[in-house]
């Protein structure tokens, strides 16, 4: 693009940004004479309506702009047109307008960015078991939905997705023999000395550093921390008595 073309795709677009036309060419005033006749015909090629310029009028302004245009001399620009042209193009950018129109853009593309990622993650860690590389996404993904959930017959049906959830993960844990530290909530159905079950899991109660609070009873709703050995032997380090079962 030489120095005129691109002074003249300047000039348009400061036209188009609604920029007066003599302020225009008041900032090239060495091709104002020849900027005059094309910027006041890709003024009346742009207006819509057609009332005011008839469709045939716009035809032979354009056939006269693109014949102005193709006339013109062919000048290799120099490395300092060059630096003016951007200049020039950085200063209009840099209005109170055109910067509020990009920190928008860029804020809607960033928060657009960040809620596909966090969508697509979400999907990919639905799976994902205690020791995953992905599983605190979905805890965290859990904890996001139950917070949005204020009916409480929706969220007690929601906890209660959750907490089988659970126990479908020490599940699959078992069946492929991982070690973890897990979570979960259900009915003690038996109670012993050293061995108890807990919604359909038996938990081994360690001597030592073990903690139960509310002295849970069969039928109690109990909330157990514990850890899964590769043995597939559940070893609990607390158990809390929440309810009793309803």
């Amino acid at each position: 693009m030489d120095k005129f073309e691109s002074i003249l795709d300047e000039s348009i677009s400061a036209l188009q940004a609604g920029v007066p036309i003599e302020e225009i060419l008041a900032e090239a005033p060495d091709y104002a004479q020849e900027l005059r006749p094309l910027l006041y015909a890709a003024m009346v090629l742009a207006d819509p309506n057609p009332v005011l310029v008839p469709k045939e009028r716009k035809e032979a302004l354009r056939t006269q702009y693109l014949a102005q245009a193709a006339a013109l001399p062919a000048v290799k620009p120099t490395f300092n047109d060059k630096m003016r042209a951007v200049l020039h193009i950085i200063r209009r950018r840099l209005t109170k307008g055109a910067l509020l129109n990009d920190l928008v853009t860029v804020g809607l593309t960033v928060i657009l960015t960040l809620i596909m990622t966090a969508l697509i993650v979400s999907f990919a860690a639905r799976d994902s078991i205690p020791g995953d590389l992905l599983y605190s996404v979905k805890r965290i993904s859990e904890t996001i939905r139950l917070s949005l959930t204020f009916d409480d017959q929706q969220r007690a049906e929601l906890e209660n997705t959750l907490n089988h959830e659970r126990i479908t993960e020490i599940e699959q844990l078992i069946k492929l023999d991982r070690a973890a530290v897990v979570h979960f909530k259900g009915a003690l159905d038996t109670k012993g000395e050293n061995l108890w079950v807990i919604e359909g899991l038996t938990v081994f109660l360690p001597e030592d550093g073990f903690i139960v609070q509310g002295d849970p009873q069969e039928g109690d709703i109990v909330d157990v921390v514990g850890s899964l050995r590769t043995n597939n032997v559940l070893i609990a380090d607390t158990i809390i008595k929440e309810s009793n079962r309803p």
